[in-house]
């Protein structure tokens, strides 16, 4: 593969993360309305929908280190520095803002995942106090 194949790669592999980072976090938020309305089905379906465009994200990303080592050499710690680093001069301002507007996607869709996942395992925990603090009283056959 030659450098400009890779870099074409990369590129191509940081604009489709944008879109799927959005995506994710459309589904987030989507997901996170169901939670609080105990919608089960649709949290169910959003989550293998998360599930696959994780797992697609998940691949791009590993390609995007073989990519950038095959860029850089072989050194242990590529940085994105070093990739920009190679760009032409006049494609390296468009790719820095591609790659912090994708930085800044990442960092907010694992905060709402926390914030959904916190509420997930809050629901979760007031169900069992529920069902099984009661000491028989509530729940007891009459």
């Amino acid at each position: 593969m030659t450098v400009r194949e890779a870099l074409g790669r990369l590129i191509k592999g940081v604009h489709a993360d944008l879109g799927d980072y959005r995506t994710l976090r459309e589904l987030l938020d989507v997901q996170f309305e169901a939670a609080l309305k105990h919608r089960s089905a649709v949290i169910s379906d959003i989550a293998e929908r998360i599930s696959a465009l994780t797992a697609q994200l998940e691949k791009r990303r590993a390609e995007r280190v073989a990519l950038a080592k095959v860029l850089v050499g072989k050194q242990s710690n590529v940085t994105i520095s070093a990739v920009s680093a190679r760009l032409p001069a006049n494609a390296r301002p468009a790719f820095d803002e591609w790659w912090q507007s994708l930085e800044k996607l990442v960092q907010e869709c694992k905060r709402l995942n926390q914030r959904n996942c916190d509420l997930l395992m809050n629901q979760h925990e007031i169900l069992q106090r529920v069902l099984q603090a009661d000491g028989g009283g509530t729940y007891a056959p009459a």
